[in-house]
């Protein structure tokens, strides 16, 4: 029995060290809270991305927040609405309408072109260490 016990207990070990280490190589995230606004209106459902200004890694951690329907949105990196790492960052905002029950083609962006790519975009955000609101991010069609 005592046997039994002990070899528990290290296996539950092994399997914490095994998630801790997984997780070492996470940077501190601050919370980032904003809105879209597309026409001075909320944009519910859009999607915006953070795009670390100067990160060459392709795999490089991307910042992302789901628009809710007041055009409100909360920053997920790691786990949800967790926030973003501290730095600067090139904003992307996509916005796709849903084919209806009668059109098979793929969901369509409805923003312009431009704000769906980091260099094109011309929105920007600055996250600092803890509590960040960004000010609104207005979008014109």
């Amino acid at each position: 029995m005592r046997s039994a016990l002990s070899m528990l207990v290290l296996v539950c070990l092994s399997i914490a060290g095994a998630s801790c280490s997984r997780h070492s190589d996470h940077k501190p995230v601050f919370t980032v809270t904003g809105q879209v606004l597309l026409n001075g209106r909320p944009a519910p459902h859009a999607f915006v991305v953070f795009h670390p200004i100067g990160a060459t890694d392709a795999d490089v951690i991307r910042p992302r927040a789901h628009v809710q329907e007041d055009g409100t949105f909360t920053v997920t990196t790691y786990g949800r609405d967790d926030g973003a790492p501290a730095g600067e960052y090139a904003l992307t905002v996509e916005l796709f309408r849903a084919p209806t029950a009668n059109d098979d083609r793929p969901p369509t962006n409805i923003l312009p072109g431009r704000y769906a790519n980091p260099k094109t975009s011309g929105l920007t955000a600055r996250v600092e260490e803890g509590p960040n609101e960004l000010p609104p991010l207005r979008l014109a069609r």
